[in-house]
């Protein structure tokens, strides 16, 4: 079965108003996404979709976290996401995107796969840089044996002796 489905929101038999739907994400969405630097996580996410008459409002609420590969120590650890999102799905002649907040689709659709928009959302809650979290004590929680080889190369002095012959002259001037 393909984990997508449910996330094709069927609006043309739903009412003007609000309507809310949950939806919760895993290994087996993320999988379904080639190329995914993310492969693993658990994430809630609630949608109230604003049913209107020449549009729909979306509003996403994302919570949950993702698993990621430490920057630091390349071990993995669970990175907390949390955030909201709007897309606003206007009715038109044909399928194009005004912006990353506006999409206009055919008036004859009947619904709105909505996968893309999630793995988006989620993707662009990862912090740039992704490194274990600290612990109360304010240590890093990464592993302590890489973190240790990481202090014994950076305390290395390797001379290059054509790099010093080259400061030499430049502090003469």
């Amino acid at each position: 079965m393909n984990n997508l489905n449910q996330f094709e929101i069927q609006f043309a038999g739903l009412e003007e108003g609000i309507h809310n739907f949950e939806f919760m994400i895993d290994k087996e969405f993320f999988k379904e996404f080639e190329y995914s630097e993310i492969t693993d996580g658990k994430v809630k996410v609630s949608l109230e979709l604003v049913r209107q008459t020449t549009m729909l409002v979306l509003n996403f609420k994302i919570k949950g976290y993702i698993i990621c590969m430490c920057d630091r120590c390349l071990e993995e650890y669970q990175q907390k996401i949390e955030g909201t999102e709007r897309l606003i799905v206007k009715f038109g002649d044909e399928k194009s995107e005004e912006s990353d907040e506006i999409i206009i689709i055919p008036a004859t659709d009947h619904q709105i796969d909505i996968s893309h928009d999630v793995f988006e959302f989620v993707s662009l809650l990862l912090p740039y840089k992704r490194v274990h979290q600290e612990d109360k004590n304010g240590k890093s929680a990464c592993n302590p044996e890489v973190l240790k080889k990481m202090e014994e190369l950076n305390n290395q002095k390797n001379n290059d002796p054509r790099w010093d012959d080259l400061k030499k002259i430049s502090l003469k001037n």
